[in-house]
């Protein structure tokens, strides 16, 4: 018996097959196959009546619920293509739709109540419209794409050839149904006798997903690579669902991690299958990936083309090219879209016939066959840009920037009228929160220096439309970049060259700013270690925040190389920003120099002047101090050297946090008036939170902190003098010798020059002692404590550092990222803020 040619004939044809098995079903509600055949015949009469001009579109606000489903059916039905209106469209894209369209608007209930007919419904021909999908317009106006009754057939066969779906499958539609591929799942579950499971992500939330699936024995699952990402990242890795036997993805690239993300939580023995297509193609490609299958790194193909769906590889003069060669993606086929709705000029150009009712379609897009015949998506034909004369893919940049650990998501694109990339970077902040100078230097390991985005902007994550898909309008600009202005002189050009080496860059003009173009508290060390080593002068990081162009630090650099003038003390107080009224004086953290708070600073909206404080010792010669105490003194001095009476503004970040209370504590027993001490993220170590809860265990605790710092790290030297390996190789000599040597080390830190890291490892371990040994003086005043998310430190323990009020903000981040683009914005508002109480109050 030959299959049915139409949508509507193949529908009729399951339905009546399967009758008492369940259709589609939400946590609302379900309907039956029998039932949803004979609602849907009936008011698709009641439609042909009410809607009486032949082919005219009928539009439906659809949900992800059994109502909807039933609605999209009804028009189907009645003999009438459906446009499916999502409702959270923007109301001047959906009225564009209708209009461009002239389709007639219904929602489920309006088409529920009206009036039954017994008009005849003609029968539609296989190539008469069925459903208009329109694109998602991410640039531009959307434009309509008429998919006829043939094609909706040829995609149902897909899903049972490809996805083995049939009856007895319940099939966990978490797509939109008014998406594309939501149509899609929509069609392949119905038209091939399973269950549609829907779940409103977008409503819903992700949150009672998981037992949801597990209640309802979903056997397959259809969502989008980032709401997966989403998902499981919520998800323990015992979370596997038991009769889960696929799950895939559409709609954006997948990686090898998703797949293995996968396998690790919610389906330990299925398949996973990676599945392409787009709005003129119907189905492109599909991937599985089963069980034993190995997972490559990176970029995951596209696949085997879909039924009917002949791809070739051409060249610019349409010319198959080889395998492993680039050309652009054509797809031939009977079943792609009739053509853009009343567009026959568009239509015209993409759409080209070659007989037999086929057609073909120049895609656009960039790809390879491999050797094994797996189709690779390459990117966006007209996205390609030529830098420094080589043809450059965007879609290769954004694996290598998928492929970083700190990396969730990434998207770049090309400035074609400056041939240069710009990498828009949603990070992980529990992992680590990049600079754009560390992107840059992490891509240089993998890509060529022109493949290299100049400009790199850290996000939070990325904007999407209302399909799900990047809003590529939405993404911020990077910052302003002038023409880079060429260095003038030796000076320059060195510092230039230097420049560009530590911040990933191909060119750096002479008024371009360090901390602008990426440059983190690592990238200034760094720098500032080789120009010392090569001038053999004492700058320090501090000079940036005065003479942060190339333009301005080699007038400093000249000066100090011509008098060879070396510091007499090593610095402790930098000035990050200019302002006036009195200041505001933060102390880094351990380990940390003060200018890794200028993103702080920079972001502060307050016209007060900003100093930072780091250690002693830290940078150029000078033996640390060895206590809080001791370190809350020295800030003292720091502190009245600039402002000689208060009241005083103090704050601190992590270590610094404990170091500005202690000052604060101590100006007051002197005298001078504090205002609440801003604490940034200090966290209180076990060992001094048990010491400062119960005083006689001080013996105990000393005992416990004496012998060992508070990391080991791989950076510290074996007696050989070579770099020791992870701690977790090394035998219990080596232990023992590391940590004798870290003590040796922070005994004497600042007093001899170490490699940066070492020297921060160093400091650091040093910090964590000080806080370890520490016995708060409570300050009087109030604490403005600014956590990030992820501190879990017990509030109560804050009674031990102040005898006022402590008031709890969180931010978004961790410890490190809070400080750290793009999450020191939060940061910063709640810094100015606090200010801006206490301005108010003391203007009152």
């Amino acid at each position: 018996m030959a299959e049915p040619a139409t949508t509507v004939a193949r529908w009729r044809a399951v339905a009546g097959r399967y009758a008492d098995a369940i259709a589609v079903r939400s946590p609302d509600g379900s309907l039956t196959y029998g039932a949803a055949r004979d609602r849907a015949d009936e008011r698709g009469r009641a439609l042909a009546a009410a809607v009486d001009e032949p082919g005219r579109p009928i539009a439906v606000d659809v949900e992800s619920d059994v109502d909807s489903v039933l609605a999209v059916l009804s028009v189907l039905c009645s003999g009438h293509p459906v446009i499916l209106l999502d409702p959270l469209l923007p109301a001047e894209r959906r009225e564009h739709i209708l209009a461009l369209s002239g389709a007639r608007r219904f929602d489920p209930a309006s088409m529920a109540a009206l009036p039954p007919s017994d008009a005849p419904v003609p029968e539609p021909d296989p190539i008469d419209p069925s459903i208009l999908i329109f694109t998602s317009g991410s640039t531009g106006k959307p434009k309509g794409l008429i998919h006829s009754q043939r094609g909706w057939v040829n995609q149902a066969t897909d899903g049972r050839e490809f996805l083995g779906l049939g009856p007895g499958d319940r099939m966990a539609v978490l797509l939109p149904i008014s998406f594309g591929a939501g149509v899609d799942c929509l069609v392949m579950g119905l038209l091939n006798g399973a269950t549609l499971l829907l779940w409103d992500v977008r409503r819903r939330t992700t949150t009672g997903l998981r037992d949801w699936l597990c209640a309802e024995a979903a056997t397959t699952a259809h969502c989008t690579p980032s709401l997966l990402r989403s998902w499981l990242g919520d998800l323990d890795t015992d979370a596997a669902l038991p009769e889960l036997r696929l799950l895939s993805t559409c709609g954006e690239p997948v990686r090898g991690a998703d797949v293995t993300r996968v396998r690790r939580t919610v389906m330990p023995s299925g398949t996973f299958c990676s599945w392409s297509g787009s709005s003129e193609i119907g189905n492109l490609a599909f991937n599985l990936f089963g069980p034993d299958r190995a997972v490559p790194d990176g970029a995951v193909a596209v696949g085997i083309p879909a039924g009917d769906k002949h791809v070739r590889i051409v060249d610019d003069n349409g010319d198959d090219v080889d395998a492993g060669d680039v050309g652009e993606i054509v797809v031939e086929s009977g079943h792609l879209a009739s053509g853009y709705h009343n567009d026959p000029e568009l239509t015209a150009q993409r759409f080209e016939p070659i007989g037999d009712g086929r057609s073909r379609l120049r895609t656009g897009d960039l790809g390879r066959f491999d050797d094994s015949g797996m189709l690779h998506l390459l990117g966006r034909r007209d996205d390609a840009i030529k830098v420094r004369g080589y043809l450059v893919e965007p879609a290769e940049v954004e694996t290598a920037l998928r492929a970083m650990p700190w990396t969730v998501d990434a998207v770049v694109s090309a400035n074609t009228e400056r041939t240069q990339l710009i990498a828009h970077v949603a990070v992980d902040p529990s992992k680590w929160t990049p600079s754009p100078a560390e992107v840059r230097t992490a891509l240089a390991t993998t890509l060529a220096p022109w493949m290299i985005p100049r400009d790199v902007v850290i996000m939070t994550d990325l904007p999407r439309n209302e399909r799900g898909k990047v809003d590529r309008v939405a993404l911020p600009e990077p910052a302003a970049r002038p023409k880079p202005d060429p260095p003038r002189g030796p000076t320059e050009s060195m510092l230039a060259l230097l420049w560009q080496e530590i911040l990933g860059l191909d060119q750096v003009g002479r008024q371009e700013d360090f901390i602008t173009l990426g440059g983190d508290s690592l990238a200034a060390a760094t720098m500032i270690a080789d120009i010392n080593h090569r001038f053999q002068v004492e700058l320090d990081t501090g000079l940036l925040t005065q003479a942060p162009t190339v333009a301005e630090f080699a007038q400093h650099l000249d000066a100090a190389n011509e008098s060879r003038e070396k510091t007499a003390t090593p610095r402790t107080l930098v000035r990050l920003r200019e302002g006036v009224g009195s200041p505001l004086f933060l102390v880094a953290g351990a380990g940390s120099l003060a200018t890794s708070l200028t993103p702080l600073a920079r972001a502060l909206a307050t016209p007060r002047p900003v100093y930072g404080v780091q250690a002693r010792g830290i940078e150029g010669r000078g033996r640390a101090d060895q206590s809080i105490r001791a370190a809350a003194r020295r800030l003292i001095r720091d502190v009245r050297s600039v402002q000689p009476r208060g009241p005083y503004l103090l704050g601190g970040y992590s270590w610094g946090g404990f170091v500005a209370i202690e000052a604060a504590a101590r100006l007051s027993a002197s005298g001078e008036h504090c205002e609440s001490v801003i604490v940034l993220d200090s966290i209180i170590d076990p060992i001094l939170a048990a010491a400062i809860s119960d005083p006689k265990r001080r013996r105990r605790w000393r005992v416990a902190v004496d012998p060992a710092p508070a990391t080991v790290t791989g950076a510290l030297p074996d007696r050989s003098g070579k770099p020791s390996v992870g701690v977790e190789t090394r035998s219990r000599w080596q232990i023992a010798w590391n940590v004798v040597v870290m003590n040796v080390l922070m005994s004497a830190a600042g007093l001899v020059r170490l490699p940066t890291t070492l020297q921060w490892t160093v400091f650091f371990d040093l910090g964590t002692r000080m806080i370890r040994r520490h016995r708060p003086v409570p300050f009087p005043g109030d604490i403005m404590l600014i956590r990030s998310r992820s501190n879990t430190d017990d509030l109560s323990l804050w009674r031990h550092f102040s005898l006022g009020a402590v008031r709890p903000v969180d931010v978004s981040g961790d410890h490190h990222s809070m400080v750290r683009t793009p999450y020191v914005s939060e940061t910063a508002k709640a810094v100015g803020t606090a200010i801006g109480e206490r301005v108010q109050e003391g203007a009152r």
